[in-house]
């Protein structure tokens, strides 16, 4: 296991794994009621909506996933952040409507999570993703943690990185 969130209602806890895959957990039951498929890399971050309808997980290979909660089918896909940089953090707003993924490439992503119930797959280099809302990139620190406040404003936090020997 790589990494863990709680579901809103407390009662479901999901997991991502080396293996490429998630698996949601009943917490009474003890065992995994669903799993989550369609990943090339290990899991890195897993994130489940506030409205506990979408989970959110990423690779280290810099794919997002989101996936309806109930069916474990895929309703998202993106592909935009550097190739070969690992995503580290994912957030959604309160609202649902809105998937922030942060990483090694030292870029905040926003993506619009509610468009479409299509997969989408990633844009062409050097053109947007039809999803993806803006891009805020730091200078040299990569993105450690994303969080949305109560009155819904995103927040980022990373580790200053230098070149000096």
């Amino acid at each position: 296991m790589q990494c863990v969130n709680w579901h809103p209602n407390s009662a479901y806890v999901v997991t991502g794994s080396s293996d490429k895959t998630c698996r949601l957990f009943d917490i009474q039951r003890g065992s995994a009621v669903r799993l989550y498929t369609g990943h090339s890399g290990p899991i890195s971050c897993v994130e489940i909506s506030p409205d506990g309808k979408m989970l959110a997980t990423a690779t280290e290979d810099s794919h997002v996933h989101v996936y309806d909660l109930n069916s474990a089918k895929l309703i998202k896909q993106f592909k935009s952040h550097t190739p070969g940089s690992s995503i580290y953090t994912l957030a959604f707003s309160k609202d649902s409507s809105v998937l922030l993924s942060g990483g090694s490439d030292c870029s905040v992503r926003v993506w619009d999570v509610k468009r479409s119930n299509q997969v989408s797959n990633a844009a062409v280099p050097g053109q947007q993703h039809s999803d993806l809302l803006a891009t805020y990139y730091t200078k040299q620190t990569p993105v450690y943690k994303l969080s949305f406040t109560g009155a819904n404003v995103a927040c980022a936090a990373g580790a200053f990185t230098t070149n000096e020997v």
